[in-house]
C-alpha cells in the first residue's frame, strides 16, 4: 500500500484525522512518520493539546502496524488495546509523530501468529517531535506514546 492510498484510507475510516490535519509522510518498513499542524490542535495556552498529540501519536503507531500488515501481504483489523502517553515538553508549533515498530524478531513472531491463527499482539511506540524548518523531526521527543495493538481476522490480500 503506498502512502497516498494509506492517506485516503485513514481520512475515510478515521474522520478525526481530517480535522487534526494528519498527513502520512514517510514509511520505511520500520517507522511511519505523520505530521499535523498546530493550528487545529492547540490548547488554551497556544501549545499542542494533549488529546490531539495523543491522537496523532496513536495514528502513527496504528498506521505502522497497518502498513506492516500490507508488507506481509495481509489485511486485518488493527485496534489499540491499551496505551499511555508521557508528555516531556510543550509542542509550540507544527509537529511530527514517528511510529516505531519493534525489532525484527518480534515482527517475525507476529507474522507467524497471523499466518497460523489470524491474530496477534504487538507493542508499538510513537514519539512526537517539533517540526524543523526543513520539515524533519527536530530535537528530543516532546511526548511518547506506548501501546499494545491487537490484529484480528488477518488474511491474505485478495
Amino acid at each position: 500500500m503506498d502512502l497516498a492510498q494509506f492517506q485516503n484510507r485513514i481520512n475515510d475510516t478515521i474522520p478525526l484525522t481530517r480535522a487534526l490535519g494528519v498527513r502520512a509522510e514517510h514509511y520505511d518498513g520500520q517507522r511511519l512518520v505523520v505530521s499535523a499542524p498546530l493550528e487545529p490542535n492547540h490548547n488554551h495556552q497556544g501549545t499542542g493539546f494533549g488529546g490531539s498529540l495523543y491522537s496523532v501519536a496513536v495514528v502513527a503507531a496504528w498506521g505502522s502496524v497497518e502498513l506492516k500488515l500490507a508488507d506481509f501481504g495481509l489485511v486485518g483489523n488493527v485496534v489499540v488495546q491499551s496505551g499511555g502517553m508521557t508528555y516531556s515538553g510543550p509542542v509550540a508549533g507544527d509537529f511530527k509523530a514517528v511510529g516505531q515498530l519493534p525489532p525484527e524478531h518480534e515482527l517475525a513472531r507476529l507474522q507467524k501468529s497471523l499466518q497460523r491463527h489470524g491474530k496477534g499482539r504487538l507493542m508499538v511506540t510513537a514519539e512526537v517531535y517539533a517540526t524543523a524548518q526543513d520539515g524533519t523531526p527536530e530535537g528530543n521527543a516532546l511526548a511518547t506514546f506506548e501501546g499494545r495493538f491487537v490484529v484480528q481476522d488477518a488474511r491474505p490480500v485478495a
